[in-house]
């Protein structure tokens, strides 16, 4: 991998609420993409057509684009099942909506906004769940995706049923499909009861375009900037990013409780000192 094959993005609420504060804040830290979940206190997907294309406006006007919509999708519950944590929803809700209507006003937005991916998980986890779960709805998802031409990348999260780094490669690599890809967060993988090894993210980085990168402090028990806690980021991207061919991007995830700005800004300078310690070409 070249140097110039990486690229540092972040989700822009992150830093603030407000679009205009994220999107100055790229700007500040020469940061060209981002990736959108929130806009102005609301989720993405609470906008209208109308408030779409005014915040797709506001990105242009700033210089920027939009990689990624950082997307609630199949963060709930399917029928007949109960969810064990709902986690953090950022502002969305199912409610009375149909998935397929969601689905429909998701790629929609992502098409209004410039986004070529849409982020997804996995139900929120319940007990009895089983991989085949997943069949019917990323199969619809798929068929949006093939109609507007964006992929989906499925993200690990404590929360959902797929927490880890080797469930997620089983997604993956029982479907195989171009248009479903792998989103790794290290740091959600690091909390759950089986840590992975840089074996494990070597093997999903062929189905990978997008990394997210936050840190966990263990004696704190809270996210911090990136390189300030105890997520081994440094050693784990050493190990694996060197033998990629592919781009890839790193996307900021804060999750900071306090400060989200000035956590972010320490997460983008160390971010940039572990990929500059790689020594890649």
């Amino acid at each position: 991998m070249r140097r110039s094959d990486l690229t540092i993005g972040l989700i822009t609420d992150e830093v603030s609420p407000s679009l205009d504060d994220g999107l100055a804040f790229a700007r500040e830290e020469g940061i060209g993409t981002i990736d959108l979940r929130v806009i102005d206190g609301r989720n993405v997907l609470a906008l209208s057509r109308g408030e779409l294309a005014e915040a797709a406006r506001r990105v242009r006007a700033a210089g920027l684009s939009v990689s990624c919509l950082c997307t609630p999708l199949l963060k709930w519950s399917p029928p007949g099942k109960t969810a064990r944590s709902e986690g953090d929803q950022f502002g969305f809700k199912l409610g009375d909506h149909t998935p397929r209507d969601v689905y429909a006003h998701a790629f929609a937005a992502a098409e209004i906004l410039g986004a070529r991916k849409l982020r997804v998980f996995s139900y929120l986890a319940y007990d009895g769940y089983r991989q085949d779960d997943l069949r019917e709805p990323i199969d619809e998802l798929l068929g949006f995706a093939e109609k507007f031409d964006m992929t989906l990348h499925v993200e690990n999260e404590g929360v959902c049923n797929i927490a880890g780094l080797a469930e997620l490669e089983a997604l993956i690599t029982a479907y195989r499909h171009p248009r479903l890809r792998a989103l790794p967060d290290i740091a959600n993988a690091y909390l759950t009861p089986t840590p992975p090894s840089a074996v494990d993210l070597a093997r999903l980085l062929p189905f990978t375009d997008i990394l997210h990168i936050k840190d966990y402090a263990n004696a704190a028990r809270r996210f911090v900037a990136v390189g300030e806690g105890d997520i081994p980021i440094a050693a784990l991207l050493a190990a694996t990013l060197p033998a990629r061919e592919a781009p890839l991007t790193l996307t900021i995830e804060t999750h900071a409780a306090s400060e989200p700005a000035a956590t972010t800004r320490r997460s983008v300078n160390g971010l940039r000192r572990i990929v500059d310690s790689l020594g890649l070409p």
